[in-house]
């Protein structure tokens, strides 16, 4: 992969991290799906204490999962999205891009998804079409360990 540095790609790509995150707070299944790349090789990996390790293969087990989740937490929570993103690392290829990043999340009192304190994030995208899409996510929740409240 050859290292670039686009200033557009980095924002669109840190666009799409962003608009996952908006979509799934506000419980809004389609712009959720809209930034993933609908193909068996999706993955997400991740730990919480609350839920343990997650491990979740293929965009059809991935879409089925966030449909439960939103259908039983239905309720929009925009104050979760209000994330702060810092030591943003990232590299840049012609259609693939990885990004590791710490993200600060506010306490929003959603105990069944809500992910306050720090936790150390990992995305990869690849590029289809024009357009980025995730198909790797990955999630290490310290917590209140070295958190901040978010911005």
């Amino acid at each position: 992969m050859e290292p670039t540095d686009q200033p557009a790609e980095a924002a669109a790509i840190l666009k799409v991290i962003a608009d996952e995150s908006v979509a799934f707070w506000n419980k809004d299944y389609e712009a959720w799906a809209n930034c993933w790349l609908h193909i068996p090789a999706v993955r997400t990996m991740g730990w919480w204490q609350r839920g343990g390790v997650t491990v979740i293969e293929g965009w059809e087990a991935l879409s089925t999962r966030i449909q439960q989740n939103l259908l039983a937490n239905p309720e929009p929570n925009p104050t979760a999205a209000q994330v702060r993103r810092e030591q943003i690392n990232m590299r840049i290829g012609q259609d693939l891009a990885w990004v590791t990043f710490d993200q600060y999340g506010p306490d929003t009192g959603e105990h069944a998804l809500d992910m306050p304190g720090l936790s150390r994030e990992t995305r990869i995208l690849e590029k289809h079409h024009g357009e980025w899409k995730l198909v790797y996510v990955n999630w290490l929740l310290e917590g209140s360990h070295g958190s901040a409240e978010a911005e």
